[in-house]
């Protein structure tokens, strides 16, 4: 764990966010690996088929992000604090609550797999991959929430490393098992989703085994797993505005996917290998923002409300900077990535680049946008105000999701005009952030201030 309230902020943000990058940038190159691995074994419309789903499986979990965030919030403020007992309840209610609601995410994702996926509006020829897919994935869905849980809590205790060790894991067994079950055993678009699911599984197990040795805090007793009502509603306060601004963003993602499945299969693949190239692009910027977050929840906690706007200055240099580069990077080099997702034998190839290529360039513009924007969210975060994160959230998501349909709709625009949507989003919710904070809106909304404990 680290103790992010003392020592040079710079250098603390870095420290924390090098090992997240590391273990996010391996996980989203096997992740790339694995989508190559579809592209070029079972076609273009299987590609097609799993970047429909996953919009739907986004949609599906947005919620438990959402209260998995708001508890992130309170246990980084009460490590701040030391206030170690009201933690641990954190972390028991927060563990029993998603056991529950994960059930129930199973059951309904399985069952409402064909009607979601006819929501987005698919083509018939990938129809019928996208349910299996979907279906597949929904069956060990407690899997992939659970390891995320353990490895939010371990980043909002200040350890980063071990989430590293863990992403490592699952990427390496996502692709053995990807290049068993379909280039080997030649199980299609179930072999796909189903070694996503083996190897989530394993990683999951190994992260309650290295947790419970490693982070003492993260270790219950069967006694200390309880309940707690009033820590439950601690953790709403923070994770039900998250949850809706998941919620949104999954349900704006998902019309944004309807509408570029209205320009056909082609158009499909190529978006959903850009959004690949594209995460890839955005994690260090997204996880600079985590940094910024814990940073300043911890401090918040610590009642250091000037070291932690000093680590929001520090993270947006950093932002700044980064995007930049990747910006710089991506346009150099989005015609061949995109050539890595499709076999030169497919039919559809040469459209599926093109399509890729056009999006991925035109968002690589405005790097710098989104970072500075995310700075911002992450600061506010880490106060613990997520209401205006929520707002911020969906406010830039409506402002894509309206004119990238009247981009497309109206004046009968391509891909790249998804792109530029986003980059006015950003644009706009940035300039707004900035108000915001400078308004000194934000004070006041800490979890240590919301709760008497009992070490008061």
């Amino acid at each position: 764990m680290i103790d992010l309230t003392t020592g040079n902020p710079m250098k603390q943000i870095l420290v924390f966010t090098i090992p997240l990058l590391l273990g996010n940038l391996l996980q989203n190159l096997f992740q790339v690996a694995d989508t190559i691995i579809v592209g070029r074994f079972i076609g273009g419309t299987a590609l097609a088929a799993v970047g429909s789903s996953m919009v739907v499986i986004q949609l599906l979990v947005a919620a438990f992000v959402g209260l998995t965030t708001g508890a992130s919030i309170v246990i980084s403020q009460f490590f701040g604090a030391r206030k170690t007992k009201e933690l641990k309840k954190t972390i028991a209610t927060s563990m029993i609550t998603m056991g529950g609601l994960s059930v129930l995410l199973m059951v309904f994702g399985f069952f409402g797999a064909g009607p979601m996926i006819r929501l987005i509006g698919v083509e018939e020829v990938i129809f019928d991959d996208a349910v299996i897919y979907l279906q597949t994935f929904m069956v060990g869905i407690a899997f992939p929430i659970y390891l995320n849980i353990y490895m939010a809590y371990m980043r909002a205790l200040g350890d980063t490393k071990t989430p590293l060790v863990l992403l490592a894991i699952a990427a390496v067994l996502n692709v053995i098992f990807t290049i068993a079950f379909i280039v080997v055993l030649d199980w299609g678009i179930f072999g796909a989703g189903l070694a996503t699911i083996v190897a989530q599984a394993m990683a999951t197990f190994a992260c309650v085994f290295i947790a419970n040795k490693k982070i003492p805090i993260l270790k219950l007793r069967l006694s200390e797993l309880v309940f707690d009502r009033e820590m439950f509603k601690l953790i709403l306060t923070y994770g039900i505005p998250a949850s809706i601004q998941m919620s949104i963003t999954g349900f704006a993602q998902l019309t944004i996917m309807r509408l570029v499945n209205s320009l056909g299969a082609v158009a499909t693949a190529g978006f959903s290998a850009g959004l690949r190239a594209e995460n890839f692009g955005m994690l260090p910027l997204m996880n600079i923002n985590i940094a910024i977050s814990t940073f300043v929840g911890q401090n918040i906690g610590a009642g250091n409300e000037e070291r932690a706007k000093e680590g929001l200055r520090s993270g947006m240099k950093l932002m700044v900077g980064i995007g930049l580069f990747t910006s710089a990077l991506l346009l150099l080099s989005s015609s061949t990535l995109m050539g890595w997702f499709v076999s030169p034998d497919d039919v559809n190839a040469t459209g599926i680049i093109q399509e890729g290529t056009l999006y991925l360039w035109t968002v690589s513009l405005f790097y710098v946008l989104f970072g500075i924007f995310f700075a911002f969210n992450g600061f506010f975060r880490g106060v613990g105000d997520q209401v205006i994160v929520m707002i911020l959230t969906i406010s830039s998501l409506s402002i894509r999701a309206v004119l990238a349909h009247i981009f497309v709709l109206v004046f009968g625009l391509g891909l790249d005009s998804l792109a530029w949507s986003i980059a006015i989003g950003w644009f706009l919710c940035g300039g707004f952030a900035y108000y915001y904070y400078k308004a000194n809106r934000w004070k006041g909304k800490a979890a240590t201030g919301k709760l008497k404990t009992e070490e008061e």
